[in-house]
């Protein structure tokens, strides 16, 4: 990617985070707790045996509850743990007290000890990002951990990623290796895209 593309990425992506940043910290909860509805509401959350998930860093829509009720409904619950060379480990957890710890960033993220799951095993990913456009494009934190990771999955795996309202601009700028969205979640709407991986 050229100088002039990762600028441009940089850019828009700090200003969808300042406009995620503005949410107050009762409206973020509250648009949490809708998101959370909207995606376990869905048919690809209900069938899915295997969820990759992430837990909320910062101003994210927040995903805790969401994690303790994929273990609740006795579904499997992977968590990313972000290793050396921006790659991303699938690890399961079954239990958010005592196989977390503080990781890269200081995200919390499950314990290297726990064992990385095979990807093929996935089969909903759920994912963050700083900015989402509605071509299915997501603009993520400028590390490519997540786009390297959709390589090593089944393109017909459903990738859901979850932002607020606020965060949706109209066009998200785009690298060749940048993976599109089969949905976007936020506290108004599902929105589905179709794309061809």
């Amino acid at each position: 990617m050229s100088e002039d593309q990762q600028s441009i990425k940089a850019g828009v992506r700090e200003a969808c985070l300042c406009q995620r940043t503005s949410l107050g910290e009762k409206e973020r909860q509250r648009k949490s707790q809708l998101i959370q509805q909207r995606l376990m509401d869905l048919p690809e959350f209900q069938r899915a045996q295997t969820v990759m998930l992430f837990l909320n860093f910062r101003d994210e829509v927040e995903t805790t509850a969401m994690a303790e009720a994929t273990i609740a409904a006795k579904k499997r619950l992977v968590l990313p743990r972000c290793a050396a060379h921006n790659v991303l480990l699938p690890i399961e957890v079954c239990d958010l007290t005592q196989d977390i710890e503080p990781g890269t960033y200081g995200i919390r993220e499950p314990k290297l000890s726990l064992g990385v799951v095979e990807p093929s095993e996935i089969d909903l990913i759920i994912v963050p990002g700083s900015g989402f456009d509605l071509q299915g494009n997501r603009l993520g934190y400028g590390g490519g951990y997540y786009d390297r990771f959709f390589m090593l999955v089944n393109p017909l795996i459903p990738r859901i990623a979850l932002g607020f309202e606020c965060q949706v601009i109209p066009q998200v700028p785009v690298g060749k290796y940048d993976a599109k969205m089969s949905m976007l979640i936020t506290e108004n709407k599902v929105y589905n895209f179709k794309f061809k991986s």
